[in-house]
C-alpha cells in the first residue's frame, strides 16, 4: 500500500467535503484548483534526478547556446528503437495524412474498436525531438492502469515544422479515433512536457468545433511559451533538466518555425493556449515535480482552469525530476503517478 498523500490546508476541507457527498479518490475542485502534495522522491527517484542533473541539463545548455545549429534530434526516437516494448505489448503504425501514429495496448487490453475508453497520447520533447519509441514503454504502462488502447502521436516538430502543423496532427490523431466508432466522453487526451501544451490546444480547438474530451492528464506540463515567468521562478535553480537558457532558445525556434509557415496569407501566429481557456473545456488532471520550473505553468494552468468552472486537480511530487513518469518502474513514485493517472481515465470515462 502506498503512504498517504499530504495536502495543503487550502484544498483539505475541499476533498473532505467531496469525499462526504460521494466517496471518490480523486476530488473535483469547485471553483478553485484542488492541489495535493504526494510523499518526496525515494532514492530511486533522486538518483533519476542526479543523472538527468549531470547529464541532461549541460547538453541543454550547450544547445540553447547554439539553437541555429541543425542538430540531429530524430536521433534520440531512432536510438528508442533499440528499447524492446514491455512483454505481451500489441502495437500497429497508423498512417496519417501528414504523419503516423502508434496504436499500443497492453496484455490484456480490448482491441481499439470504439467499444471501450481510448487514449489519446501526445508525447513531450520541447517540439524538438522524442515520439512513438522513447514514449511506447510509458504509454504500455498507461494502456495498462487505464485499461485501455493509447494512440501515440508522431506529430510533425520543430525545426522543420511549425507548433500549428502539430496541433493539427494531434487533431487527426483524434478523428482517426473518432472513425474507429469512439464518441468524445469516450477519449481522455494525455500530453507529458509539450505535449500538455498540445493536449490543452487540441482540447480549445475540439471545443471550437462542438466535441470535449472526458479528460485531460498532464504531465510535466509546458503550459506557457512565454520565458520569462520560468526564469523568474525559484525552481530556475533547482530544475534538473532545464538550464534558464533553454526556454529562450525554444521560443525562438518556435517563433521562427511560425514565421516560415504561411496561413491565409500571413506568417503563422504563436498560439498561447492558455490565453484561450473558457468555459466547456474538460476535467484536467495535471502531474508535476515540485522541483522543476514547469510547477510555475502547471499552477499557473490549474488557476486559469478553475476560474473559468472547469474541474482541475494538481499533484505535486517534491523531489523529481521532469516527466519523472518515463523512469517507471524503476522510480517507485513514477509507478504510482502512472497508477493514478489510469485511476482518474477510468474514473472519466466510467
Amino acid at each position: 500500500m502506498t503512504a498517504p498523500s499530504k495536502v495543503s490546508g487550502s484544498s483539505r476541507a475541499r476533498i473532505s467535503a467531496a469525499r462526504t457527498l460521494k466517496p471518490r479518490r480523486y476530488p473535483v475542485s469547485d471553483g478553485a484548483p484542488v492541489e495535493v502534495v504526494e510523499d518526496g522522491a525515494g532514492i530511486a527517484g533522486r538518483l533519476a534526478w542526479l543523472a538527468a542533473r549531470l547529464t541532461v541539463r549541460p547538453t541543454l545548455a550547450i544547445g540553447s547556446q547554439l539553437s541555429f545549429v541543425p542538430w540531429p534530434w530524430g536521433l534520440i526516437d531512432f536510438a528508442f528503437r533499440a528499447v524492446a516494448p514491455i512483454p505481451g505489448t500489441v502495437r500497429a503504425t497508423i498512417g496519417l495524412a501528414h504523419c503516423s501514429a502508434l496504436l499500443v495496448r497492453a496484455r490484456g487490453v480490448l482491441p481499439a474498436d470504439g467499444t471501450h475508453r481510448v487514449v489519446l497520447y501526445l508525447h513531450g520533447g520541447a517540439f524538438l525531438t522524442c515520439g512513438v519509441h522513447s514514449h511506447g514503454r510509458m504509454a504500455t504502462m498507461i494502456s495498462r492502469y487505464a485499461d485501455a488502447p493509447v494512440l501515440v502521436m508522431n506529430y510533425r516538430m520543430v525545426p522543420r515544422h511549425s507548433v500549428g502543423q502539430a496541433i493539427e496532427d494531434c487533431l487527426a490523431g483524434w478523428r482517426w479515433l473518432r472513425g474507429q466508432g469512439y464518441g468524445p466522453d469516450q477519449i481522455v487526451v494525455v500530453g507529458d512536457s509539450a505535449g500538455g501544451y498540445l493536449a490543452l490546444a487540441l482540447a480549445e480547438r475540439l471545443l471550437a468545433e462542438g466535441e470535449e474530451p472526458a479528460a485531460l492528464v498532464s504531465m510535466s506540463p509546458l503550459m506557457q511559451l512565454q520565458a520569462g515567468p520560468k526564469l523568474a521562478h525559484p525552481n530556475i535553480g533547482c530544475d534538473a533538466m532545464f538550464p534558464p537558457k533553454a526556454f529562450e532558445a525554444l521560443v525562438g525556434l518556435i517563433a521562427r518555425a511560425a514565421a516560415r509557415r504561411v496561413v491565409d496569407g500571413r506568417p503563422e501566429e504563436v498560439f498561447e493556449p492558455l490565453d484561450h481557456v473558457g468555459p466547456g473545456l474538460p476535467r484536467t488532471l495535471i502531474h508535476v515535480s515540485g522541483s522543476e520550473v514547469l510547477l510555475y505553468d502547471a499552477r499557473l494552468a490549474a488557476r486559469r482552469l478553475a476560474a473559468a468552472g472547469v474541474p482541475v486537480e494538481v499533484r505535486i511530487w517534491p523531489g523529481q525530476m521532469h516527466v519523472f513518469q518515463i523512469c517507471a518502474p524503476l522510480v517507485p513514485e513514477a509507478t504510482r503517478s502512472l497508477r493514478q493517472i489510469g485511476e482518474y481515465i477510468r474514473e472519466a470515462t466510467g
